[in-house]
């Protein structure tokens, strides 16, 4: 049988299109929603640097431009530190100290010398230094800046478990007494100088300057141990031992 002539039937039924699979069109609007996510991201980055940039204030420009302001300030400080002003202004209370000591070795005894540093309290005379400074003195002088001659000094009071002792000189005239700082106030990363008769050198004392690199060490000596100890990178020699730990506000910590 011959086939039918054409639109014998009507026409013929347009063909249905194909639809994707749910599942490849949900992958695809979720590939779609990280572009955005992405973009928005970067963008919300671009704004942020932009606040930065321009100065200006509001949203998340806000905080950055105050952490920015800080950073941009403690990095002020550190190049504007002025080393001789605070110098100046500490070195009148801290002392050289020279001594006299006594070793016994069986039946023999002999003496010989050692030097360190020491910091004035008050203005009647008390000084303090460590303990292992006046160790097995016979006789003890301190040197004030400035001064000439030395001072006759007398041992009040020491703790050899804490390495601390405390010093008082009959002479006064003169004397000026430390501004104290707290070393509780102390940061990592703070600027600071050590001062003091490093190697007993002629000549006044000696000051370096560093940071500090940690907060409550301990270290293990022949006395003990020694607890909640600051370290720092400054530089500092035998002689240093009694000296100023000064922070940059010109405090001794």
């Amino acid at each position: 049988m011959p086939p039918p002539p054409p639109g014998a039937f009507g026409p013929a039924p347009a063909p249905t299109p194909l639809r994707q699979p749910p599942r490849r069109a949900a992958a695809r609007a979720r590939q779609a929603g990280g572009v955005v996510a992405l973009a928005l991201v970067a963008l919300a980055a671009g704004y942020t640097g932009g606040r930065l940039g321009d100065g200006s204030t509001g949203g998340t420009g806000t905080t950055s431009n105050a952490l920015g302001a800080q950073v941009q300030t403690a990095s002020v400080k550190a190049q504007t530190l002025d080393v001789a002003t605070i110098l100046r202004t500490v070195e009148p209370s801290v002392v050289s100290i020279d001594t006299t000591i006594s070793v016994t070795q069986g039946r023999f005894r002999s003496e010989g010398a050692a030097a360190g540093t020491g910091v004035v309290l008050s203005t009647d005379g008390y000084i303090i230094t460590n303990a292992h400074v006046v160790e097995s003195a016979t006789s003890i002088t301190v040197t004030v800046s400035g001064d000439t001659a030395p001072r006759t000094a007398t041992l009040v009071a020491k703790d050899v478990a804490k390495d601390i002792a405390v010093l008082k000189v009959a002479s006064t005239a003169g004397l000026v007494a430390a501004p104290l700082g707290s070393a509780t106030d102390l940061q990592v990363g703070d600027t600071v100088l050590a001062i003091g008769n490093a190697l007993a050198l002629e000549g006044g004392l000696s000051v370096t300057q560093g940071i500090v690199s940690a907060l409550g060490r301990s270290i293990d000596t022949e006395s003990g141990s020694l607890g909640n100890l600051i370290q720092t990178d400054a530089a500092i020699s035998s002689g240093n031992s009694g000296g100023a730990l000064v922070n940059a506000y010109g405090k001794v910590v």
